[in-house]
Formats: C-alpha cells, structure tokens, sequence
C-alpha cells in the first residue's frame, strides 16, 4: 500500500510503494507542508502511480548505446575515407551485440572493464585497443553531448601490448624469394624488397606514376578491396626509385607496359586486393622451406630494416616508407640490425 513521507534532508514529499515486491520511493519535488501531506494522503496511490509511469516512460526515452553509436559513426563519416568507414560501422556493430540497449548513462566503468575482459579472450590486445578508440569517439560525444555525466572509459586501463620482435626476411630468404620466383611474381616480390610500397600501393600503382629517368616514384593512390583512394593519412609522396626496384619494373613493363596498372591479376585486370599476391608469395615460401611464411608487409618491413642496416639517412628512410616519426618504424618495421664492430677504430 502507497503511503507519504518525508526526506530527511532536502524535506521534500516522497511517495512509497512496494512494486513487483520492491519498495519504489518517488519524490514530488515539491517541500512538506502539512496541507500538502494531508493532500497527498488523500490521493497517494493515483499520484504515486502517476509519477511511477512519468519516470519509466522517461527512462524508455533515455538514448540507447545502439542508437547514439550509429549515429555517432556516421555523422563522423567524413573524418574517414570509404574504405575506413566501412571498418568503423562493422565494429560499432560488434559493439553494439555486446553493450545492445543500455542506456548510455547506465554503462558504468564496471561494465567497460567487463565488455574489455570478454573481448580480450578472443582478440588480440591491438585489436581490442581499436574497439576502444571507436567507444572513445562515442563517448566524448555522448559527454560533450550531456547525455553522460562521466566518460565511463576513462578510469578502464587499456590492455598492455606484448613486446614482440619485428619480422622480417633474413637476407638468405629474401635472395631466395628473388633467384626462384619468375614473370610477374619474381619481378614484384624484387619491386616490393626495394621499394618498400603498402600493399594497396603496389596494386594501385600506375606506369604514369613512375619517371624512370629521374627515377622517381610519385605514390599518390592506393586500392582496397576496390575502393580507391589517397594513400595512409592522405598523405601523397615523391620518393626514389632504387636500382633494383628500376629493373624489376622495366622487365615488368614488357608485361603490362600498354595498361593503366604495373601488375595484373592473373585475368589480366587490375587488383582488387593483395590477396591473391599474399598467397601466391606464401606458397612459394612453404615450396622453399622458409620458416613462417610472410608476405607483402614482411617484405616491406625487410626493405625498412635494410635501408636502416645500410645506415641511410633516418629522415629519408621515413619519407620513402610514409612514416612520420621514428617510433612506429622502429616498433613495428625495424628487424634486428646486424652491427660490424670490425668497423670500429680505436
């Protein structure tokens, strides 16, 4: 049975009731006098259900996390190229099948640490540490926004990043990948060792691109599962083509020299993905017993950690692989480096 009492504090009139066997207090907002209490006693079970429907209906208008998340992404859509988009709703979905209808305001650090935990079973840190970077963009929205008081991801650590070493072709391998690969592979898998391109790149390279005699190579595209567009960061750049690089290409064009593209697929048509490449290349790597394979960003990371054991310029090296400081390239495209103390005078 309803009945009326009076916060201790504020001296506000409270309603309580007892609903599906818990008791609900409800404030009227409005302070005790006792004609209001005698009021209220009157007609406590009408007004105590009144205010309970009034703030159950307001709760069911609360935004959820699915809808504020959908249309956090795409309003935001123009930070992102076609292809980046595409991989920023598929993990607001994933997302969403996780945290669903809950309200923003009732997703708690709790509840961050716990979706965190639950994802870390089965992806790895680095991807988990991208999950969280789509939540962040929802989260200062929803923030700036005043649909959340708190941004309940900043108290969740993120998940530290096991050190790994750097992999790369050895010298051995990388001689042989060149000396028993032929036509097109053997001249892209030499291209890719010397030049150091992204894997979208190779396959939206041009001959336009290339000025063989001031063997430059303007790196102004790049294809991603067919989507065209700017390279990494829209950042588009002159770099110089290496000697080796020169001859793979030169062969390379007796092949493709009359089309747009440098390398085709094998029906003659520009590429969609590295896919197949990536494939083509691992095979040939299982057929001449090198161990762990690799492909196209292994070679490119090889190229880097060449360029860094021949001891060029640290500035130009950043510029020919599209790095702008030292520290990605040296934790993630830099291999072991072999020092000749022999070198050394004393």
């Amino acid at each position: 049975m309803a009945c009326v009492v009076q916060h201790p504090k504020t001296g506000n009139v409270l309603l309580q009731n007892v609903v599906n066997g818990k008791t609900i207090r409800l404030s009227t907002g409005k302070k005790a006098t006792s004609r209001l209490i005698g009021w209220y006693k009157t007609h406590v079970e009408d007004e105590f259900w009144k205010l309970y429907y009034q703030k159950n209906k307001e709760a069911d208008q609360r935004m959820s996390f699915a809808e504020y998340a959908r249309y956090i992404v795409d309003i935001t859509q123009s930070n992102r190229n076609e292809f980046s988009q595409r991989g920023e709703i598929k993990k607001v979905e994933r997302l969403i099948k996780y945290f669903g209808d809950i309200a923003l305001d009732d997703i708690r650090p709790s509840t961050i640490q716990a979706w965190q935990d639950t994802f870390l079973k089965n992806l790895a840190p680095k991807t988990v540490k991208e999950y969280r970077s789509t939540l962040s963009v929802v989260f200062k929205f929803a923030f700036n926004d005043d649909l959340i008081r708190k941004n309940p991801l900043t108290p969740v650590k993120s998940p530290k990043l096991p050190r790994r070493i750097v992999d790369v072709f050895s010298d051995e391998d990388r001689k042989l990948l060149i000396e028993h690969s032929s036509g097109q592979l053997h001249n892209l898998i030499q291209f890719v060792f010397y030049s150091g391109l992204r894997a979208g790149e190779i396959i939206g390279l041009k001959w336009d691109n290339i000025d063989f005699d001031k063997n430059k190579i303007d790196v102004c595209m790049r294809v991603r599962k067919g989507t065209v567009d700017l390279p990494k960061g829209d950042k588009i750049r002159l770099i110089d083509l290496l000697p080796q690089a020169k001859q793979a290409l030169l062969v390379q064009r007796q092949l493709t020299g009359l089309s747009s593209f440098v390398f085709h697929s094998k029906e003659g048509k520009p590429y969609f993905s590295e896919t197949s490449i990536t494939q083509s290349i691992q095979e040939l790597c299982k057929k001449l017993h090198i161990v762990g394979g690799g492909g196209l960003q292994k070679m490119r990371r090889t190229h880097n950690t060449m360029l860094k054991q021949f001891g060029l310029p640290l500035d130009w090296i950043l510029h020919q692989m599209g790095h702008e400081t030292d520290e990605v390239n040296r934790n993630h495209y830099t291999g072991t480096i072999t020092v000749d103390i022999s070198k050394i005078i004393a």
